[in-house]
């Protein structure tokens, strides 16, 4: 069988090293060529639309592990006038995300990128003494972009799933009361710290500086960007490997098959974010440690578990595609 990528995809299994291995060995190939392609893929639905009026007896898959590329909720899509039928792999079933530890040690699928998070190496226990010395703020740290003016949606089953808002009303508010300072692109002059994150020259890898950044600070807003079950990305592990205690949000997502009750702070909680911020700065330290280290024994836990499979982490995104194109 031969691919023809129709998009970039960069991110993908389509184009790792590791993954083309595992294609070759199915007799699977890419090509540059998309008249000779049995199958084109692409990262979103449109993009096929005007290929498949050229070629409607090809086969067509759509792959992507960022929810905004693409939103539909089916597994096929079935064109009329008899046209071609659409595979669709992506963050709303179950074949690109299916657990919660995805992003813990790995970059998705890419044991090549850890993303600052060693799994090999457990966490202690914070103690009060460790905490006093440490000097951390008793603020929350906020790293993200602001698309406070984006004004996005993306609904899905007919409820509203983006956290974007969300995340950026929370910092906006809590800035506004002197308990969180926020660092990334796209704020008003005056109100962001700095940079770190995607799309900045660093001279360290931005998980590295997003880390050093958390580690000063008690606390991390750390709200995804889409809320669905199993899309469980490296946010909440970089603010537990800070020693930074997670404020988070587990509307619409799976987040407590992994951690318990009262260990992470969770937004969906309080009737709204003054109510959040009310409790946060009044929380004990008693309370902040046994939140926190709770948290620590939940990552522990989980590597252990991640570190058994973590050699066929590849191998199992890029079979459910091998599964799905060879059926």
């Amino acid at each position: 069988m031969k691919i023809y990528l129709a998009t970039q995809m960069s991110g993908s299994p389509f184009v790792s090293f590791k993954s083309q291995a595992i294609f070759d060995s199915f007799k699977i190939f890419l090509t540059s060529n998309i008249a000779e392609a049995d199958l084109v893929v692409a990262n979103n639905f449109r993009s096929l639309l005007p290929i498949i009026i050229r070629y409607p007896k090809k086969k067509y898959l759509v792959w992507t592990n960022e929810p905004w590329l693409d939103i539909s909720i089916k597994d096929e899509i079935c064109l009329p006038f008899n046209f071609a039928k659409i595979q669709i792999m992506n963050v709303f079933g179950n074949e690109v995300f299916w657990h919660n530890l995805h992003f813990l040690g790995s970059y998705h699928f890419d044991n090549s990128n850890n993303l600052g998070i060693n799994i090999d190496k457990s966490l202690t226990h914070l103690s009060k003494g460790q905490l006093v010395a440490s000097n951390k703020m008793h603020k929350i740290a906020a790293i993200l972009t602001n698309n406070a003016g984006d004004k996005t949606k993306l609904i899905n089953n007919g409820i509203d799933i983006d956290l974007h808002q969300k995340r950026c009303r929370y910092a906006l508010a809590g800035y506004g009361r002197g308990i969180v300072e926020i660092y990334g692109k796209r704020w008003p002059k005056g109100i962001a710290l700095g940079n770190s994150g995607f799309g900045f020259d660093k001279t360290r890898p931005w998980w590295i500086e997003k880390i050093g950044i958390l580690s000063k600070y008690k606390f991390n807003l750390c709200l995804e960007n889409t809320a669905y079950p199993h899309y469980i990305t490296e946010k909440i592990w970089h603010a537990v490997v800070s020693y930074s205690l997670p404020v988070y949000d587990s509307f619409n997502s799976s987040i407590y098959e992994t951690f318990p009750q009262n260990s992470f702070v969770d937004c969906s909680l309080f009737k709204n974010e003054q109510a959040m911020f009310d409790y946060i700065a009044a929380m004990p330290l008693e309370e902040y440690l046994e939140r926190l280290n709770t948290c620590i024994d939940v990552f522990n836990r989980m590597a252990n578990i991640k570190r058994v499979n973590y050699e066929n982490n590849e191998k199992e995104v890029t079979g459910k595609i091998i599964n799905r194109i060879l059926a």
